[in-house]
């Protein structure tokens, strides 16, 4: 399958059911909250997942999956690049510290919690409480590598 095959969805409400079927199934952590926005890339069936969660005026990432048939094809990269294109201001994660290099090849840069906004300080503090977690920023008044 192409990415040319492949649409880029943000799934009204209505639809959320579908993408948590395809969480349970590949993520196996968290549902999509109606609070959310969620971003597929959809072929047949969806192929990669992502949510932004507005936390105060913040943006965070957020359930970012692929289904393992998918992986290793740059579909969770250019799901994320265009959700980053799509919305222009800063973008928030907490990736697991192994996949370090996939963020930062998409212009994600490591950030202090002491840095970070209050709130979105606390909530990563809650999540890496026993994971190996990161805190990274997407800005898009800085320069992409290519």
């Amino acid at each position: 399958m192409q990415s040319s095959d492949l649409q880029f969805i943000e799934l009204e409400k209505l639809k959320l059911p579908l993408v948590n079927q395809f969480y349970k199934r590949v993520y196996k952590k968290g549902l999509a909250g109606k609070d959310e926005a969620v971003f597929v890339l959809k072929g047949k069936q969806i192929i990669c997942s992502a949510k932004l969660k507005t936390l105060d005026k913040h943006q965070l990432l957020t359930g970012v999956a692929c289904d393992p048939d998918h992986r290793g094809k740059g579909y969770a990269s250019l799901l994320i690049t265009k959700i980053l294109l799509l919305h222009k201001q800063v973008i928030y994660c907490f990736p697991y510290a192994h996949l370090h290099s996939f963020y930062s090849q998409l212009g994600f840069i490591l950030v202090d919690t002491q840095a970070a906004p209050e709130i979105i300080g606390k909530k990563y503090y809650s999540y890496s409480k026993n994971r190996d977690l990161l805190l990274m920023l997407y800005s898009p008044n800085k320069i992409r590598k290519s």
